[in-house]
């Protein structure tokens, strides 16, 4: 068996994790926060309930497009490869997106017979 495929597909995974859904989480978080009337530069400053909000603001934003953009790139990788590819998550955000990646990546591999 080449393991080179799922060499690249976790350095892909980990790489579009820190490159492109965090930059575009960051972001979609401070479009919030001006929204909202808040200056995302006092983070810092704010009590501990109104951390806590934004905390949880955080964790959905960041759930929602880990899940979609590990879902595309998990389906791509098992179309083009040809077999499900198995991750890990060292977050508990990350989970859902983890088995996003999973299990499509599955159904790629499925649907391109493999």
């Amino acid at each position: 068996m080449d393991y080179l495929p799922i060499i690249i597909g976790f350095a892909v995974l980990y790489g579009i994790t820190a490159f492109v859904i965090n930059p575009i989480v960051n972001s979609q978080l401070k479009q919030r926060m001006w929204q909202e009337g808040v200056d995302p530069e006092m983070l810092g400053t704010m009590t501990e309930t109104d951390h806590r909000y934004w905390q949880g603001v955080y964790n959905k934003i960041y759930i929602l497009w880990d899940v979609i953009i590990l879902g595309i790139c998990g389906f791509l990788f098992g179309y083009i490869f040809g077999f499900g590819l198995i991750g890990i998550s060292f977050s508990p955000m990350g989970w859902p997106g983890m088995i996003a990646f999973i299990g499509l990546s599955f159904l790629g591999a499925f649907l391109r017979g493999g």
